[in-house]
């Protein structure tokens, strides 16, 4: 049959269709994957372990493996081993790309090129050249990447091994096959160690009919993966053991595969492994022999802590990707070089000091200005002379204490408030006065800011009002507080008179102290019935209360008077006391469009 170029996807049909139609009748096992070797499309640390890593965004790799193993289908039947497949030859190609810096995609097409029959195949004509193997699309999540403070490079993978490779050449499960994974790496220096642990799920059962005796088992299995490589060089070594914990009847069985890296550019690579299997499981090779070269982003990124590989091929690079090269070739590594790219002979940098203060320009921040090594060769500045430099001095001109950053402290009164701080700066006052004396009309003991009854003197504990008097209304920092609710006839606007006391006492209150320079009445409402007729509602109750309060002798322009309606609700809404608590009248104290403490003004 002559030879000819097919395309891609006329050469996959081929591959296919020359499966085994035939099968029964050439071979006496059943459709199974034979091969256990996977690869690592993105290869980044590892080219058969997953070390947690990935391409970065929009980065792709190609390769194409080709290789031998050495009997790996060989039964045992009552101890004497039978080889099935003496050898096979394979070529593996596979492809990553990542769209993202935290997803990556890959796909594994092997293709087997060479098999050769052993003993056990009674049909030496079975297939054994140019037959597709499974296929393998996997996609890979980054979750954590190692950086300078430390952690680990980890990743999820699910892979999925499809049924469509050749039957005749051992080559196609029954059914799909499926991996999900977990890779953990780590950078150790010049060192990059990974555990690489997974799922198989696979179609299960002996793949002969055998005698009973014979190990010819497959099933589910976990896979478990673990490498060494090293970095930062272009030729680097790795060492991988393979292994898998059978959860059927199938033996046990491990690899052990070390190889050698070469990057040849910064776009292609070579490589090259070989390894000796243990174990029985199908698919276990006495020994196997691979290489293969890539095609892409091919060069590994830098790790935390390391050289870069890029600087083994002499491309111009900043010093801080070659830490442990010399670029200015002083005899100092670029990390420990002060200056990288000028030669010298004191950390690196030549000697110059142009001021003489003991600070070689490359180090000095004043070069041309003598200063100590603490200010970084700059003189010290203090024109105020308060021993507060200049440039952490508010007021370099005037001197000051560090406490006050550098500025005078200004205080006639000597309350320890500054003046231009202090409300009254000539009249001793505590802070929370803002420097403004307490007032207390009868000296009672009771500054008349929490006095109900400035002019009656009493307790703090019954709020500065006589012991014979009950007071109704406490004055706090943003609103005058009610003892009692102010209520309403059901749905109207009229007031109870049952609240008159309580609005006459709030009417005393603000007679009594014209330091309070407004009071917002504000009025809310549940939220039983249309909520703007509560709004309505709400408005014409806030100015009922506000035009009782002007009748009890309150300045007009003091009040204002604002309804909410149930917009504003203080309680849940969903039961009696809830919606009873949320009718109710406040009075905000407003001070300068805002609530707070009212501070008088001399």
């Amino acid at each position: 049959m002559g030879r000819r170029v097919l395309w891609p996807g006329a050469l996959v049909l081929s591959l296919l269709l020359r499966g085994g139609a035939a099968f029964a009748q050439q071979t006496p096992f059943k459709s199974f994957e034979l091969e256990r070797l996977d690869f690592n499309p993105g290869a980044e640390g590892s080219l058969v372990v997953g070390m947690g890593e990935l391409l970065e965004a929009h980065q792709y790799r190609l390769s194409a493996v080709g290789h031998y193993s050495h009997q790996p289908l060989v039964f045992f039947e009552r101890g004497a081993p039978t080889a099935a497949v003496r050898g096979r030859s394979t070529l593996h190609v596979s492809a990553a790309y990542a769209p993202l810096n935290w997803l990556q995609v890959g796909l594994q097409l092997p293709v087997v090129m060479l098999q050769l029959p052993g003993p056990a195949l009674p049909n030496p004509d079975a297939p054994k050249s140019l037959v597709l193997g499974t296929p393998t699309v996997g996609v890979r999540l980054g979750l954590f990447t190692q950086d300078d403070q430390g952690g680990f490079d980890v990743a999820v993978e699910g892979d999925l091994g499809l049924n469509v490779g050749s039957e005749a050449a051992y080559a196609r499960d029954a059914g799909l096959r499926f991996m999900p994974r977990l890779m953990v790496g780590r950078h150790l220096g010049a060192l990059r160690v990974a555990l690489d642990a997974g799922l198989l799920i696979r179609p299960g059962g002996r793949i002969t009919e055998l005698a009973a005796e014979a190990r010819d088992e497959l099933g589910n299995e976990v896979r478990i993966g673990g490498a060494v490589a090293s970095t930062g060089r272009r030729t680097r070594w790795e060492f991988n053991v393979r292994g898998m914990v059978p959860l059927s009847a199938q033996p046990f069985s491990m690899e052990v595969l070390p190889g050698v890296r070469y990057l040849v550019n910064p776009s292609v690579e070579v490589f090259t492994l070989a390894g000796v299997g243990i174990g029985k499981a199908p698919g276990t090779p006495l020994f196997r022999l691979l290489a293969g070269g890539s095609f892409g982003d091919v060069t590994p990124r830098r790790g935390p802590k390391e050289g870069s590989v890029r600087c083994d091929l002499s491309l111009p690079l900043p010093p801080e990707e070659c830490p442990n090269n010399d670029n200015d070739g002083d005899g100092v590594r670029n990390i420990d070089d002060k200056c990288p790219l000028k030669w010298g002979d004191r950390l690196g940098c030549p000697r110059s000091d142009r001021d003489n203060d003991g600070l070689d320009d490359e180090l000095d921040a004043c070069p041309s200005q003598p200063g100590p090594v603490s200010h970084h060769g700059c003189p010290v500045r203090d024109q105020d002379g308060d021993k507060v430099e200049d440039d952490e001095d508010s007021c370099p001109t005037r001197p000051g204490p560090v406490e006050n950053g550098g500025c005078p402290v200004l205080d006639r009164d000597n309350d320890k408030i500054p003046n231009d701080e202090d409300m009254c700066p000539d009249e001793p006052g505590p802070p929370e006065r803002q420097g403004c004396p307490e007032e207390d009309s009868d000296k009672d003991g009771v500054p008349n800011r929490e006095d109900s009854c400035v002019n009656e003197p009493g307790g703090a504990s019954n709020f500065g009002c006589p012991t014979h008097e009950l007071p109704l209304v406490s004055i706090k920092v943003d609103k005058l507080e009610l003892s009692n609710k102010v209520s309403f006839e059901k749905s109207q606007v009229r007031i109870k008179q049952g609240s008159y006391l309580v609005l006459d006492w709030v009417a005393k209150v603000l007679r009594e102290h014209p330091e309070i320079p407004r009071v917002k009445v504000g009025a809310h409402t549940d939220d039983q019935g249309l909520a703007e007729q509560n709004r309505l509602l709400s408005r014409q109750r806030a100015e009922a209360v506000r035009r009782y309060l002007i009748d009890k002798g309150v300045a007009a322009e003091r009040l204002e008077a604002q309804g909410y309606g149930p917009d504003v609700p203080v309680d849940t809404n969903l039961t009696a006391n809830g919606r009873e608590n949320n009718r109710r009248v406040e009075f905000i104290i407003l001070r300068d469009g805002r609530t707070g403490e009212q501070v008088p003004r001399p």
